[in-house]
């Protein structure tokens, strides 16, 4: 991510790709938004187009119609992994909800009625001895974590995280 800082007062000046990556959107996109969707004007910043990062996460939060920092929930139940859009992102989602509630594999394995040595190869799938998740370990492996799965439309693409 590119971006600038004003040592002045500090701000955080975010460049036009980088808000088009944060959106998901198109050039044209953004400066119809900034036309007629309030969203904030750049600023010329030698001799480029930057936008004030506070001013595009108010925009944002307004959008939302919540602050960026509020505690997202499903279906009244806290979120406890980021979003997941590839099998990656799930075995390493599990493997982190695993180490937060600080159980061992041995624990989650017989938490989780599987059988011994299961949670390293579920962890491990790219590796020799890994294995794949299928329908009979899926509904195991979750309960044994507590968590479950709740699929959302998903709007535009996930923010970049907190800068």
């Amino acid at each position: 991510m590119k971006h600038l800082a004003s040592t002045a007062n500090a701000e955080i000046y975010l460049s036009a790709d980088d808000v088009m990556a944060r959106f998901d959107i198109s050039r044209t996109t953004l400066w119809r938004w900034v036309k007629d969707r309030g969203f904030p004007a750049a600023r010329t910043i030698g001799g480029k187009r930057y936008f004030r990062r506070a001013d595009v996460n108010e925009w944002d939060e307004a959008q939302c119609g919540k602050p960026l920092d509020d505690p997202e929930t499903a279906l009244g139940l806290p979120i406890v992994s980021g979003v997941i859009q590839t099998y990656e992102d799930f075995v390493a989602a599990m493997k982190a909800r695993r180490n937060d509630i600080k159980l061992s594999n041995m624990e989650a394995e017989a938490k989780s009625g599987l059988q011994e040595g299961y949670i390293t190869k579920l962890e491990n799938p790219n590796k020799k001895y890994g294995r794949g998740v299928g329908p009979d370990t899926m509904p195991l492996w979750l309960g044994g974590l507590r968590v479950g799965i709740v699929l959302v439309d998903m709007p535009r693409r996930p923010r970049k995280g907190k800068a």
